[in-house]
């Protein structure tokens, strides 16, 4: 009975309604049968009143002893009082009941008079109750005019007034009520019986129900509730409580196995993971975590671990201010890459966070070596700069007199200073390149001025080398493709340099353009030394040089920059060369009628667009 809440709420109910019942039927009553009665023992009264005031009017005085008569009547048999007046209004005959004094009504003469006047004034019957204070009871007064007939001629005579108390109308009340509040209880009780049988038949089921679902709250999904032969609500519900009970055990059992599965994927990937609620208490993570961290799971739990490592402190950060949180933390000699991001759901409301760890040890090492070699270069500076130095130190003090002499010193200061910016142009160019900035604003171009005015360049530069240079195209128009105007020609600027520099007096380089299925192709192919094949793989690579001998000056930025160029721009740079033959390097450009028409391509268009205007 004790966990019986609805049965007891049920029954606290009923014993409710049956008490406000009783109230309200009691108050209803007594609403509707005052007036009732009132008017019963009026009706009642103005009969005497009526009978005083016939028997009054038959005389040729009003006081007669028929009156009298009637008048000790009424005082003995109806214990009424009875008051007769002339018609001014003057008191003839006042007779109290026996229990009721003279002086008892002198409280209320001045409404006597009034109800006396009404009645002559008004030549109509007339009732009132009045509260009496001497008596401490409610009087009910009614009154008749006396009239006499003459002739089919009416003429007032006086008036009748019949006196009560309400004793009688109490009474009444109260043994009505008496009866209606037994019959409402007794009747409550025969109702409650069948209410509250069938009240436990409804809450047998739902305290079943109740038990079953406080065993699943437990970890018990096994739980059924016994079928109900009868076709009702309470049958449906244990019906949708078992298919519940059903789809839960089996959606559990499901989350189950993935959560293991997803556990093992955790554990396999070569991060360390580690998830946390909104308060900053660890839920999920994985092995390697604690391997990238050097810490034994035997000794420590998971938010010890937090602790120890000073990671609760980024956690902290990421749930405060919910933004991702990258630092980079040692762990003995090890370099470890922490990335904090927060966890919010559809509403925005965050709910937690997750770390990702990462061994940057190698990566960091790379990266010191690229400035390393950033390093050498920028070393390698002082070089034209002290010799420039040497040179302009003696032309300045004028210890230079000889013509021919200052003339030297120029040409050399020339190429010094040409050598030294473009070893920082390159410097930059790689710098922009280490950064991962990539081509923007890619767009159909249509090459062949662009070439031309290139082919005129390196022509004067071959002719003052004494070199032949040619430029052939299988086709009068040649078709636009992808690209970056100024990029590809950076390009082809770059291979033809080498071709100038490596290929002896006498030799020839050549220039061609043809187009095939994959794009347009524009190949530069010399006659000179060649490169070896164990250097052939790495004559984009940057810092290198093949000609290792050779005592052409460059910084070995140059294929390379031009390789990653392509590369950004979706083009194909190829070399082919035999030691001792020549060499032919060819950029391979897709046609824009082509990337106008493929949908990754469109992609990659709009997100160079966008890079494009946030760069703006």
């Amino acid at each position: 009975m004790q966990k019986n809440f609805i049965l007891r709420r049920i029954l606290f109910l009923l014993l409710l309604a049956i008490v406000l019942w009783s109230i309200l039927t009691s108050i209803v009553y007594l609403r509707i049968a005052r007036p009732i009665f009132r008017n019963l023992k009026s009706e009642d009264l103005y009969d005497q009143a009526r009978i005083i005031s016939y028997v009054a009017s038959k005389g040729d005085k009003i006081i007669t002893d028929d009156v009298i008569q009637l008048l000790t009547l009424s005082i003995q048999f109806y214990e009424s009082g009875v008051f007769i007046s002339d018609e001014t209004g003057m008191n003839l005959i006042s007779n109290y009941p026996q229990d009721i004094a003279d002086y008892y009504l002198d409280g209320i003469d001045h409404e006597f008079n009034h109800f006396v006047n009404d009645i002559l004034s008004l030549q109509s019957r007339q009732s009132m109750i009045i509260f009496s204070k001497n008596l401490n009871k409610d009087l009910i007064f009614v009154g008749v005019p006396i009239i006499k007939t003459i002739a089919n001629k009416s003429y007032l005579m006086g008036s009748v007034v019949i006196m009560q108390t309400v004793d009688e109308l109490q009474a009444s009340y109260s043994s009505l009520n008496s009866a209606l509040l037994i019959s409402t209880i007794i009747v409550g009780l025969l109702v409650a019986i069948p209410i509250v049988f069938f009240a436990g038949k409804v809450v047998q089921p739902l305290t079943e129900m109740r038990e079953a679902a406080s065993a699943m709250v437990k970890g018990d999904f096994s739980q059924r509730l016994e079928p109900m032969e009868e076709d009702n609500e309470i049958s449906y519900l244990i019906n949708a409580f078992n298919h519940l009970a059903s789809e839960l055990d089996s959606n559990i059992s499901k989350l189950t196995n993935e959560r293991n599965q997803l556990q093992h994927i955790i554990d396999g990937i070569a991060e360390g993971i580690i998830a946390v609620n909104s308060d900053g208490k660890v839920t999920q993570n994985n092995d390697m975590v604690w391997h990238l961290f050097h810490q034994n799971t035997r000794l420590y739990t998971s938010d010890e671990l937090l602790k120890i490592t000073g990671l609760d402190k980024l956690f902290k950060i990421c749930l405060n201010e919910q933004r991702i949180v990258i630092e980079i933390k040692e762990s003995g000699n090890d370099l470890i890459n922490c990335l904090i991001s927060p966890l919010l759901d559809q509403e925005n409301v965050l709910y937690g966070a997750v770390g990702l760890f990462r061994d940057v040890t190698e990566s960091e090492k790379l990266e010191e070596t690229r400035r390393e070699y950033v390093a050498n270069v920028s070393h390698e500076l002082r070089t034209p700069i002290t010799a420039m130095r040497g040179l302009l130190e003696p032309l300045n003090d004028g210890l230079v007199k000889n013509e021919e002499n200052q003339q030297k010193y120029y040409a050399i200061l020339l190429r010094e200073t040409k050598r030294l910016s473009d070893l920082i142009d390159d410097m930059l160019e790689l710098s922009r390149i280490q950064t991962s900035e990539k081509i923007i604003n890619l767009e159909p171009v249509y090459l062949k001025n662009d070439l031309l005015d290139l082919a005129v360049r390196f022509e004067v530069l071959a002719d003052q080398k004494q070199v032949t240079f040619e430029i052939q195209d299988s086709k009068e128009q040649w078709s636009t493709v992808w690209g970056k105007a100024d990029r590809i020609i950076q390009i082809l600027s770059a291979i033809m340099e080498n071709a100038v520099k490596f290929t002896p007096e006498g030799g020839k380089i050549v220039m061609s353009v043809a187009e095939d299925e994959t794009g347009l192709t524009v190949s530069i192919t010399d006659n000179g030394p060649g490169i070896s094949i164990e250097d052939l793989p790495h004559v984009f690579e940057r810092f290198y040089k093949a000609d290792k001998a050779h005592n052409e000056r460059g910084t070995g930025l140059g294929l390379s920059i031009a390789a990653e160029l392509a590369e950004q721009m979706g083009h194909t740079l190829e070399v082919t060369s035999a030691e001792g033959k020549g060499s032919t390097f060819s950029l391979t450009m897709p046609f824009a009628r082509d990337v106008m028409k493929s949908e990754p391509h469109l992609k990659d268009v709009y997100e160079s667009d966008f890079d494009h205007e946030e760069q703006m």
